[in-house]
């Protein structure tokens, strides 16, 4: 280990700052890989002890956020999120007046959820109403997006960021961010976002066409591939006799038998073992052909799992890996762990076995998805979701009956301050596992572990940035050129200096960046961090003017088929008013 004078370290620690700043800018380094090795970095150089990286594992602050992530997913997999909301905005009679009732749910619902997995359940429903009422989803993505991030800002557990932020405060031993320092100024900020958006942000939102758009719902025809097995009573049977002509939104369109196409199908078409029988139709009745037990099953492919279990709509975005590619050159329901039931391709005819489809940009496929699934589309973004067609609730009702009531017990004692957060959570997670609403292998599937390390490692950061003095440095910097505005000055300076970089890197980064920095500032000029602290995790999480720098806005972006000027349009405007508020409003709360 390296023995360095103060003065190297610190010319260490800010020469290592800059060049992460710069790398997690340049988007082509993972995250994780960048912050550990900036760590590795110091612990080389003994700025920071070994211990510190192993205490950052252990934070408080750092697990509630994956306690509050697996919570999260029970949540979605055993009640039904989307029936409730529909329910509160579905009959909206007028597109402001969903946006306005839209908007406001998800913005209450990411107060105490995660926001990022409410965000990916809404987009399919949005996208669905909005075309049933021939609109542009386009509409209502954007604001989407920002009502999850601001709803997300109402509590300290609405978003990683504040747990973050309090996990840092934590280990330098000042007071931590109580629920009362966001619940205000995160409701004022929300009401304004709200109604921001439903006066102003409706009409500077753009009407975009994406992929999605350009397929006509009413006219929307699967190829949906069957077999008829051996033993069937199909066997030997005419097509008419085996009651598959005049089908109900469904039609028989052509066979294959041992490398023999037969097409057109005639109704005395007798039927033999093994003959694939290729049926275009629209979704319900695609299931329902299957469903329906009249002797054909799926192919092999797909009746390897238990079918129909939970069939999703998914489309093919223009830039997926899939693109010319067939089903079985990619083992897709291995490697994805979902087998495509029926496949539809806009304004075209397809013929032959669906695993020898070469896929194209704009693809609709029904799936019947593992459990696995989601997870593992979501990390290469292959294919976008377009709705739920059928889901199997596998609880039943007196298991959810308990664990609301136990959530609401734990929760009120955490808010009672008779229990801290950790341990709420912690509770509330136990309760999830004992009722069998959360078993291992969902523990296992949700541990992001690229995501812990990033989390870890930013506290150690954090911590070499202050040990080192660097933060110091920084700081007088900045009381300097801001010191002559007094208190606002400060405040402000440290509000624009986070939404800057939140701007270019993710909300985690900039909030490890900006506290050793708030820290020393506050300590330095001797006065209470609590407002500048609260000031850190506003701008944190202003992440409305550019498509890349929050999850949510990313998630939006493509299926909105948005450019960034959309972004710009309407961010710049709404980034402001939400500033101008965070500033008085904590000027005024806390007396400056």
């Amino acid at each position: 280990m390296l023995e360095l004078s103060p003065s190297a370290q610190q010319i260490l620690v800010l020469t290592v700052t800059f060049l992460v700043v710069l790398a997690l800018f340049w988007e082509r380094i993972k995250p994780s890989v960048i912050f550990f090795g900036a760590v590795i970095c110091f612990l080389l150089a003994g700025v920071v002890p070994t211990e510190a990286l192993l205490e950052s594992f252990s934070n408080e602050s750092i697990l509630s956020i994956f306690l509050l992530i697996f919570i999260t997913a029970a949540v979605n997999d055993h009640f039904n999120l989307l029936g409730g909301l529909d329910r509160l905005f579905g009959n909206a009679r007028s597109p402001r007046a969903f946006t306005l009732r839209m908007t406001s749910g998800v913005a209450l619902i990411s107060s105490v959820m995660n926001n990022t997995p409410i965000v990916a359940l809404m987009i399919p429903y949005v996208y669905r109403w909005a075309k049933k009422r021939g609109l542009h989803p386009s509409r209502f993505l954007i604001p989407l997006s920002y009502a999850a991030i601001v709803g997300g800002m109402i509590t300290v557990i609405g978003t990683s960021t504040n747990l973050v932020l309090n996990g840092l405060i934590a280990s330098k031993g000042d007071p931590i961010l109580e629920w009362d320092d966001f619940l205000w100024l995160g409701l004022l900020v929300t009401v304004a976002g709200v109604l921001f958006l439903y006066f102003i942000g409706y009409r500077l939102l753009p009407d975009r066409a994406d992929v999605l758009e350009e397929l006509n719902e009413q006219t929307r025809e699967y190829l949906v591939e069957t077999r008829v097995p051996p033993g069937s009573s199909l066997v030997g049977q005419s097509i008419a006799s085996a009651s598959l002509r005049n089908l109900k939104g469904i039609y028989l369109f052509e066979i294959a038998r041992k490398g023999q196409v037969i097409n057109p199908v005639a109704p005395e078409e007798q039927l033999c073992e093994n003959d694939s029988l290729f049926f275009a139709g629209d979704t319900e009745n695609v299931i329902e052909l299957i469903r329906d037990g009249n002797g054909l099953m799926l192919p092999t492919a797909a009746s390897q799992r238990e079918p129909l279990s939970n069939v999703v709509e998914m489309v093919v975005p223009a830039n997926s890996l899939l693109i010319g590619h067939t089903l079985k050159e990619l083992n897709f329901r291995e490697d994805y762990d979902a087998a495509v039931i029926a496949i539809h391709r806009n304004g075209e005819k397809l013929h032959g076995k669906i695993g020898e489809i070469y896929i194209k940009a704009g693809d609709l496929m029904l799936l019947s998805a593992g459990r696995n699934f989601d997870k593992r589309v979501n990390q290469n973004r292959i294919l976008y979701p377009v709705s739920v067609v059928q889901k199997v609730q596998e609880s039943s009702p007196w298991q959810r009956r308990w664990f609301i009531f136990l959530f609401l017990l734990f929760m009120g004692l955490v808010l009672g301050g008779l229990l801290d957060l950790f341990t709420g959570l912690l509770l509330v997670t136990s309760a999830l596992v004992l009722l069998g609403l959360l078993g291992i292998a969902d523990l296992k599937r949700h541990l992001d572990v690229e995501l812990l390390i990033i989390l870890a490692s930013s506290l150690t950061f954090s911590r070499a940035l202050i040990d080192s003095g660097a933060a110091v440095m920084v700081a007088e910097g900045v009381t300097s050129f801001f010191g002559m505005w007094g208190d606002f000055g400060v405040l402000t300076g440290l509000f624009v200096l986070t939404l800057v970089l939140t701007s270019f890197v993710t909300h985690v980064a900039a909030v490890s960046v900006v506290f050793p920095i708030a820290y020393a500032m506050c300590h330095g000029m001797g006065v209470d961090p609590t407002p500048y602290y609260v000031g850190v995790a506003f701008a944190a999480s202003a992440s409305f003017h550019a498509p890349f720098s929050y999850q949510t806005n990313l998630m939006v972006y493509g299926p909105g088929g948005y450019k960034f000027k959309d972004f710009l349009k309407i961010g710049i405007p709404f980034t402001l008013i939400y500033s101008v508020i965070c500033i008085v409003f904590i000027m005024w709360y806390y007396g400056f």
